[in-house]
């Protein structure tokens, strides 16, 4: 019995010492993870709002801006996506993330520097489209 009380001790102060774990080397920092996670939440509703007339046209063109943000972030798509697997593995600091993601993206709503619907018939757009998709 003396026993059982001296591992539920030790037990509950080496849980108690636990920090948060570390990204893995080469890992995107929660920073730079709220600031590509804001422009890829932005994007999402560009392409939603873009008005194509099927959900590939949809599809296509998000991965167009998806592509861009994370070039933007000089950063890749694996890189991304190890680093987003590494934070939903780690509940709490993907909540952390998630909960910047918020705020930014309410403070961008508040202050009017949401960006407006794209316009999808502009020379400039239709040139980085084609280039994209070929």
């Amino acid at each position: 019995m003396k026993y059982k009380k001296i591992v539920v001790g030790i037990t509950f102060l080496l849980s108690a010492c636990v920090t948060d774990p570390k990204p893995p080397a080469g890992a995107l920092s929660k920073e730079q993870m709220v600031a590509i996670l804001v422009e890829v939440h932005i994007a999402e509703a560009k392409a939603q709002q873009a008005g194509f007339r099927t959900s590939d046209s949809t599809q296509f063109y998000y991965k167009y801006l998806e592509k861009k943000i994370l070039k933007d972030f000089k950063t890749d798509s694996t890189q991304y996506h190890d680093s987003y697997r590494f934070y939903v593995q780690h509940i709490k600091l993907m909540n952390e993330i998630y909960t910047a993601v918020v705020d930014t993206l309410t403070a961008r709503q508040s202050e009017g520097r949401m960006p407006e619907k794209i316009n999808l018939d502009s020379v400039r757009t239709k040139k980085k489209l084609r280039k994209y998709f070929n």
